[in-house]
């Protein structure tokens, strides 16, 4: 079976945190999609804190449980 990607709410450049468009201003769920939807790269199973853009830094939206094995909705290369 091979396993293919949908361009879903959530990996489009327009998902903030909370699962909030900011396109849209309108919270979304990850079967949402729109016309508005631009592509970003998605998590896959070697997205981690400590390979996320947003790792020790004041944009990280969870610095205090932030660490190598954890994943979060915010993760971006």
């Amino acid at each position: 079976m091979e396993l293919k990607n949908l361009n879903t709410c959530l990996n489009c450049e327009n998902l903030i945190r909370d699962f909030v468009c900011q396109k849209h201003n309108k919270e979304v769920d990850i079967t949402n999609v729109c016309d508005s939807h631009i592509y970003k790269a998605s998590i896959t199973k070697d997205s981690s804190c400590s390979n996320c853009f947003h790792f020790r830094k004041d944009s990280c939206s969870n610095p205090i449980k932030a660490s190598s094995g954890m994943l979060c909705f915010d993760w971006r290369k």
